[in-house]
């Protein structure tokens, strides 16, 4: 039963590793694939559905809706 768990576990564990070929590596270098340059974007919509729903959707941004803070 144990070696069962571990082989499951080890299973589990390798299907994380894999394989990018050089001609693959263009499309993951992006910078669209980059989940940093993200934070800006969610700030931005944060503040268009405060400006569109008039109210604050308590994560944190305020202002009302107008759009101007």
């Amino acid at each position: 039963m144990t070696r069962l768990r571990l082989a499951l576990l080890a299973l589990l564990l390798a299907t994380g590793c894999v394989h990018v070929a050089p001609y693959e590596r263009e499309d993951l270098s992006r910078s669209s694939m980059d989940a940093s340059r993200e934070a800006s974007e969610v700030g931005f919509e944060s503040h268009v559905h405060d400006a569109r729903e008039g109210a604050t959707g308590g994560h944190g941004s305020t202002g009302g809706g107008c759009g101007c803070n």
